[in-house]
């Protein structure tokens, strides 16, 4: 993003620390503050309860009328009904989509849309990406086995139990 000079904001439960919004050159804002001022909001969750419908109507009436959201995150974190409404009454100019609520299917309102870009569950499969992750989860394996500590361990509260 500074490469084309874009202002990069973000929100999350948790702040990152000052050294990764340094090396990132992204700005901590509020949830509400990054609706209504991005032009380009991504969603980077997991599904669980507390992500369940994360960006619904309320959300995405935030959001520009010329904002575009990306969501390759997981289905369910957005809801896809209130998005098919916000696409149609052009709330927002657009979105591209690589999960969906409810996968395999697809909410039928996303195929009647000129302003939506879908694609199948795929945003991450290249070939280097897969077999970068495999070898990291290889890398991760083995090292749980042997030294109980894995490199790319993102939940460290899980060793304590």
């Amino acid at each position: 993003a500074a490469g084309f000079e874009m202002e990069v904001i973000y929100h999350d439960v948790r702040r990152a620390a000052p050294e990764i919004e340094a090396a990132c050159r992204a700005r901590y804002v509020t949830k509400e503050e990054l609706f209504g001022k991005a032009d380009i909001v991504t969603i980077h969750v997991p599904y669980s309860r507390e992500t369940h419908h994360l960006i619904g109507a309320p959300e995405i009436a935030l959001m520009k009328k010329s904002a575009i959201l990306i969501h390759a995150a997981r289905g369910g974190v957005v809801d896809d009904a209130a998005l098919v409404d916000a696409l149609r009454g052009r709330t927002i100019a657009g979105a591209g989509l690589d999960v969906f609520e409810g996968e395999p299917a697809l909410h039928p309102g996303f195929l009647e849309l000129k302003n939506v870009v879908l694609s199948p569950h795929i945003a991450s499969s290249s070939e280097r990406t897969r077999y970068k992750m495999a070898m990291m989860a290889a890398e991760n394996l083995s090292a749980a086995l042997s030294t109980g500590d894995p490199p790319n361990l993102l939940n460290p509260e899980v060793k304590a139990r």
